[in-house]
């Protein structure tokens, strides 16, 4: 079996990598891309760190991984609820390694909490709780890791609230050091196969930071730039260090990859969903006089959003932290604040869940849902009424419509987890609105100015660049996907590729005469994953781990 290191860049975009490779900064990747084949990473809707990433590990879109996005409606509930990594329904790319007999090392790649067992060792990623004890394979491999490093985290702890940049940037560039230094220890002790790591780093530095690095940016300042800007720039050439480190050590056999499950650009102003809803009838309040007051209050400024703001102010932005996702502090909102609780679902159509680049809704179906009030029967109409409704929304304040794009989710996706998608997504207008989604009642407006902790939000592309053995030198590639990552990835390893996989091996990123050479080879999924409905019932339980302490936004 010849071998592959994948460094995921979480969230990185070639806006940023190309500008900085051009001054200087990143001339290891600059370097690969002269080297090797380049390109656009095309993700998947809704373009969250979730699917994503399930996507890139395991060649499948959601609609066949499961995952469509980090929050659900609980099972039997309208509250929500918060998903790990036993929501993916299907093997990895480092399973299939493992089964045929290769080593593997898997580093805070996110949806891998809790830790499976694996051939060879991980770490968990992104979604794992803060106080976590078995967040390892094997379970001790974690105690280890800390004696190597102690700064080692698998999120950074630190907020970049009002007058925490500077500590923000110091924890950020500290846990880089640390998985740069337990990654290194750890790929000498073994003939490793499969090495991936991922660095949400970059995702969190660009959501609370863009601003600081983009002059076009409305909130960008000279004097934040002069303050911060070569700090940020240090942990992306950190970065680049450790990439051209690995080229250095990497054998002949080996295929060095950078992804990242998404892009990056401006964020300016929020969307939010159920205000929209609310605003257009389709979702009821209820006639309770405690749902009444809260409902009071909410219309008041008694919201979540303002709430947290000044929490920032205040300096409180890690007690924030330690009650944000957590179902401690989701019980408190809901007590405290206008929620999904105070809603009457026997009046409701339709509501929201969850946010980004493209906003999802739920028809209120009778029969799936607790007290759905829409038959099955009239299920396409109302989709196209809510269509209808949507598309022709004018902002409150009259500067026309606030929604450009509806999509019916079987106008997306066909796979076997379809029914676990939004009946609809849609679209802002701009790339620069967000759908807001940390909780179903945030603020009490339809649209509003992003909050000051985030500048930067989702884009479609993210990006590939891949290095190695056969692949064309400074070629760049048109169209590539994240759910072509994994056939690439078994191509180079000399693995043959599961039939119905949703990606393909890109034959254009290597050199006609070496393809020609080498034709991937293909095996039956059964084959080399086993029974599928076995892998299943062995992980498929009810929704109820949810998010400890993660200050993160889609």
């Amino acid at each position: 079996m010849k071998k592959a290191i994948v460094i995921g860049l979480d969230g990185a975009t070639f806006d940023l990598l190309r500008p900085l490779s051009e001054k200087g900064y990143l001339p290891n990747i600059a370097r690969m891309m002269q080297d090797g084949t380049w390109g656009h990473l095309r993700t998947v809707i809704p373009p969250g760190t979730g699917p994503a990433w399930s996507s890139i590990v395991t060649g499948l879109d959601p609609s066949n991984h499961g995952v469509f996005d980090f929050i659900v409606r609980a099972k039997d509930s309208y509250d929500l609820a918060f998903l790990n990594g036993r929501a993916l329904k299907v093997p990895t790319i480092w399973d299939l390694v493992g089964s045929l007999g290769g080593k593997v090392l898997v580093l805070n790649v996110p949806m891998t909490y809790p830790p499976r067992a694996v051939k060879g060792l991980l770490v968990s990623g992104l979604l794992t709780p803060p106080q976590a004890i078995e967040c390892s394979y094997p379970r001790e491999l974690y105690s280890e890791i800390l004696r190597i490093n102690p700064n080692y985290k698998i999120v950074p702890t630190e907020t970049a609230g009002p007058g925490k940049i500077d500590a923000f940037l110091d924890d950020l560039s500290k846990v880089v050091e640390a998985k740069i230094a337990v990654l290194k220890n750890l790929m000498r002790r073994d003939d490793w196969s499969f090495v991936m790591q991922v660095f949400n780093e970059t995702d969190f530095l660009q959501h609370a930071l863009w601003h600081v690095i983009d002059p076009n940016h409305p909130r960008h300042t000279a004097e934040d730039f002069e303050r911060y800007g070569e700090r940020i720039y240090s942990i992306y050439s950190r970065l680049d260090e450790l990439i051209g480190d690995l080229r250095k050590e990497a054998s002949r056999d080996t295929t060095l990859i950078i992804v990242s499950d998404h892009g990056h650009g401006p964020l300016t102003e929020f969307l939010h969903a159920n205000n929209l809803l609310l605003h257009l009838g389709v979702m009821r309040i209820k006639r309770s006089i405690f749902s009444r007051l809260k409902y009071a209050a909410f219309r008041a400024g008694l919201t979540p959003l303002r709430v947290f703001r000044i929490a920032e102010l205040l300096g409180l932005g890690k007690r924030r932290m330690k009650i944000r996702w957590t179902s401690k502090g989701y019980n408190l909102l809901k007590k405290m604040f206008f929620s999904f609780s105070d809603i009457d679902w026997k009046r409701t159509t339709a509501y929201a869940i969850s946010g980004g680049v493209y906003g999802g809704i739920f028809l209120n179906l009778r029969g799936r849902e607790p007290n759905g009030i829409v038959p099955k029967a009239e299920y396409d109409r109302a989709r196209e009424e809510l269509e209808a409704m949507l598309l022709n929304f004018i902002r409150p304040d009259g500067r026309g419509k606030i929604i450009s794009k509806v999509l019916k989710r079987e106008e997306i996706y066909h796979g076997r987890f379809l029914e676990r998608a939004p009946d609809i997504y849609f679209q802002p207008v701009e790339q620069t609105i967000a759908v807001f989604g940390d909780f179903e009642f945030s603020s009490n407006r339809i649209c509003e100015p992003a909050a000051a902790a985030i500048s930067a939000q989702h884009r479609m592309e993210g990006v590939f660049i891949a290095c190695g053995e056969g692949v064309q030198r400074g070629h760049r590639i048109e169209e590539m996907r994240v759910i072509d990552v994994t056939p690439l990835i078994l191509y180079c390893l000399g693995i043959p590729i599961p039939r119905g996989l949703d990606g393909d091996v890109r034959g254009d990123v290597f050199e006609t005469g070496f393809f020609q050479k080498h034709p991937p080879s293909y095996v039956e999924s059964r084959d080399v994953y086993g029974d599928l409905a076995d892998f299943e019932a062995d992980k498929d339980e009810d929704i109820k781990h949810r998010l400890k302490g993660l200050g993160y936004i889609s």
